[in-house]
């Protein structure tokens, strides 16, 4: 990725979409071409901010949102959705 400050959005969201902790060491660790930590963290602020992610110590956590959707992928059959056979409705 060219824009830094998206890898490192990326690379966050990834994570807390599989529903994994992480350091900023992570974050850096899976980019080619890391910013500065400062930088990671101003964007992991954002995400917190906008309900993704949490901190607790130097650990960064999967927040509501990431949670919600990373639950789609354990629902059985959610490709499905919602249906009603007309034996339901009658």
């Amino acid at each position: 990725m060219k824009h830094r400050f998206t890898a490192v959005a990326s690379r966050a969201l990834e994570l807390a979409l599989r529903g994994q902790q992480f350091q900023v060491t992570d974050i850096q660790r899976g980019l080619s071409d890391p910013p500065s930590r400062q930088t990671i963290y101003r964007v992991l602020d954002q995400l917190a901010e906008d309900d993704w992610l949490r901190c607790s110590g130097k650990i960064w956590h999967p927040d509501i949102k990431a949670d919600m959707l990373g639950d789609l992928d354990d629902e059985e059959d959610s490709r499905d959705g919602f249906s009603l056979s007309a034996d339901d409705v009658l």
